[in-house]
């Protein structure tokens, strides 16, 4: 191993390692020798005398050189292609350790950090307009429409495709086996559309050659006797679907692999640890126990992410009550129909609908800092300044005691200095505290920034009950509003919606909203901005506020809200049971209920939002009557579920650009999660998704049983598979 000669042989011996033992394709194998390749040509450059002296060091030094590599054409290495190398040598270092070398750990070695890849998907009208762009009156458009079809029908890999035999098939029942990853058989099926374009190919085709999918020429050489060489190739099958997504005019690049397979990145959802983060990160990291609702009796319940996915698309901003949810056109929320809780997608949702909310996500946290500490960062990221460079703290405020009180917290918990002196700038005090470590420990938490672009520490939005009730204390201390009922100010956005959901964490429901507001400045000049409020409204959550949270403006704050009841947008169901009544020639029901509960006006059928006091008299009246129908139970489940409110639309609008990263996400077994304080149901994307399939079944068709894939997994077994595949692919319809 001590001359670069061993070395090339040590790799030859590896390269014929996978090829036995792995059995991994030529392909792989050619492109990992090329790899390893470039590797012992920069080791021999580097004159090592053996493996055991590269340490990180060289790795580097390794790293660096394949980032400035030029061919003879000039052209460099993509990321992606550097990664690869890396991959092979990794993989490389491995098999030495195994083999008892004394090599570095291939542990140690990073991935370079890769572009972003993200699927893109097709909806209902673009795949049908891709399915109908082959021209069927030539062979090659007729196989190219059954290759199309069965992509669609069965979500077949390219190389699984590629390798399908006439043989394999079994067009009666709609089914075949394919070796997928892993060299892992599985049972693949056919939609009756898919299995009727593939029959109508094979039975036009002349030969009787063995693979389903060939080339076809004018000079075909009959000679060949079972047709192998005429097989398609994966880059045919590339080519193919490319061509037909250009005629189809489609708006995204689309892949094979997109036939396959709707939050805002900075979306917060709520995991059972640690608790509440963005979207993004519940799709980067390995925590799966997500809070889902248990639509059945309205509580909340443990559940699990198995499945992720991320794409591109346009987004909406759906304002309902004063929560916010960005998502695109096809996410899903629930509202009430007729036939009780129902799914709606966001681009049908109109102002005036309503859609399910959650009151209260109560968990124990984990603590960070002291609470003292929590109400100090929170007053700094309200109103003060954090300067790196003079590294301190500066912070403001008219009243001179709230100052007196943030220097106590400073001397007794940071054991630090202070000076409180009157700003000369303004009718003001400033409070100057220089600490480096305690500036640094702000910048690595992310308190610093501009104000319109801060955010609520993520390890204090997740800390303990008494670290958030803290924090919001200081907040308010620095933005509150000091007359009247409790309400923040900030320009930043999405620092409110974090407070938000910290509220939520206490079951305080408070409201969102945007203001536009100019400023007169010096010199007759005019600020123009958007700012926003989150205000509390509801008489029980303002009392509920003065009691939690401790804010220095307590003895100002008023109870005037006049929300006292939660009101229950039940309307159609009520006039659907009451359709029932009638048709069963209950003709005295409208009498009773006036009489029996005082209830005259037929407005609660439309206009009027019943008070859930108000269902009840309708439930007592109802029962009375004898009426068994399912809906009375749906409107029961409705009316005993407390933890849910239900929030009005106000307002939809289409954001500006039409390209936003959003992420997907499956749930079981509640097949839904927490958005914003916004009850989500599961995203879709394949065809089987979007008709009613559950994704665990749809997983596993697809030969998805990687672990870092599908991160939780549940068999089904092949009937039950099939079962759905003919229930919900649309391609049977």
């Amino acid at each position: 191993m001590s001359h670069s000669y061993s070395l090339i042989q040590l790799v030859n011996d590896y390269l014929e390692y996978m090829e036995i033992e792995r059995q991994v394709s030529q392909f792989t194998i050619r492109n990992y020798k090329h790899y390893l390749t470039r590797f012992t040509d920069w080791v021999h450059t580097q004159n090592q005398t053996s493996l055991a002296n590269l340490n990180l060091s060289h790795i580097k030094k390794y790293r660096v050189y394949l980032s400035r590599y030029t061919d003879q054409k000039g052209s460099t290495l993509s990321r992606s292609t550097q990664s690869y190398h890396v991959i092979a040598l990794r993989s490389f270092l491995k098999w030495l350790i195994k083999n008892d070398h004394d090599v570095i750990a291939p542990e140690k070695i990073d991935l370079p950090k890769s572009e972003s890849r993200s699927l893109k998907f097709l909806n209902q009208d673009q795949v049908q307009r891709l399915l109908s762009s082959p021209s069927i009156s030539k062979i090659q458009g007729l196989r190219d429409k059954a290759i199309l079809e069965l992509l669609f029908s069965t979500g077949l890999r390219v190389s699984e495709l590629v390798n399908l035999n006439r043989d394999s098939i079994d067009f009666d029942r709609l089914e075949f086996t394919v070796i997928g990853k892993g060299k892992k058989a599985r049972l693949v099926f056919m939609s009756t559309r898919a299995a009727r374009w593939v029959k109508e190919y094979l039975t036009k085709r002349e030969d009787q050659w063995i693979p389903v999918f060939v080339r076809h020429s004018r000079d075909q050489a009959p000679i060949i006797s079972d047709g192998k060489k005429m097989r398609l190739t994966t880059r045919s099958i590339q080519r193919i679907v490319k061509k037909y997504a250009r005629a189809a005019n489609l708006a995204i690049k689309i892949t094979p692999h997109g036939l396959r397979h709707c939050l805002h990145s900075e979306t917060r959802v709520i995991l059972t640890n640690p608790g509440i983060t963005s979207a993004r990160n519940v799709y980067y990291q390995q925590e799966n126990s997500i809070v889902g609702l248990n639509l059945a009796n309205g509580t909340l319940q443990k559940s699990k992410i198995i499945a992720k996915e991320s794409h591109i698309a346009s987004l909406y901003s759906v304002w309902a009550d004063g929560y916010e949810l960005v998502c695109s056109p096809n996410h899903r929320v629930f509202t009430i129909r007729s036939n009780g809780i129902s799914e709606i997608i966001v681009k049908d949702l109109k102002p005036g609908d309503f859609i399910m909310g959650i009151k209260k996500v109560a968990y124990k946290g984990k603590k960070f800092v002291d609470p003292q500490i929590a109400r100090l960062i929170g007053y700094i990221i309200g109103d003060a300044v954090i300067s790196h460079a003079r590294r301190g703290v500066i912070m403001h405020d008219k009243d001179k005691s709230i100052l007196l009180f943030y220097q106590k917290i400073i001397k007794d918990f940071l054991r630090g200095s202070t000076r409180i002196e009157k700003n000369p700038q303004s009718n003001s005090y400033r409070l100057n505290f220089y600490s480096d470590p305690f500036v640094n420990f702000l910048l690595e938490i992310g308190a610093a920034g501009l104000a319109k672009f801060k955010r609520v520490p993520t390890k204090i939005l997740n800390g303990s009950v008494a670290e958030i009730k803290a924090f919001i204390a200081g907040l308010y201390d620095a933005e509150g509003k000091s007359n009247g009922d409790p309400r923040l100010f900030s320009s930043s956005k999405e620092l409110l919606k974090d407070v938000q959901m910290m509220f939520i964490r206490l079951g305080i429901d408070a409201h969102l909203l945007a203001r536009n507001r100019t400023v007169n400045l010096p010199r007759k000049i005019k600020f123009s901005h958007r700012f926003y409020a989150l205000q509390i409204l509801g008489k029980k959550d303002q009392q509920l506020f003065i009691k939690l949270i401790p804010t220095l403006k307590n003895q100002t704050l008023k109870i005037n809200g006049t929300w006292t009841e939660d009101r229950l947008p039940v309307q159609p169901l009520l006039r659907a049971i009451f359709k029932d009544l009638e048709h069963e020639g209950e003709t005295g029901f409208r009498y009773a209920l006036q009489l029996n509960e005082g209830i005259k006006s037929p407005r609660y059928l439309n206009q009027i939002v019943p008070l859930r006091s108000t269902v009840t008299k309708y439930i007592r009246q109802f029962e009375k009557f004898n009426y068994k129908g399912e809906k009375l139970s749906i409107l029961k489940q409705i009316h005993v579920s407390k933890n849910i409110k239900w929030l009005r639309v106000k307002k939809k609008e289409r954001l500006k650009s039409p390209r936003y990263s959003v992420f997907d996400f499956t749930v079981s077994p509640t097949q839904n999660f927490i958005t914003d304080g916004i009850v989500s149901h599961n995203s879709f994307a394949t065809d089987l998704l979007s008709q009613g399939a559950g994704l665990r079944e749809v997983q596993e068709m697809l030969g998805h049983k990687n672990i870092s894939t599908t991160q939780i997994y549940t068999h089904v077994t092949n009937p039950q598979l099939k079962k759905v595949h003919q229930k919900y692919h649309s391609g049977n319809k």
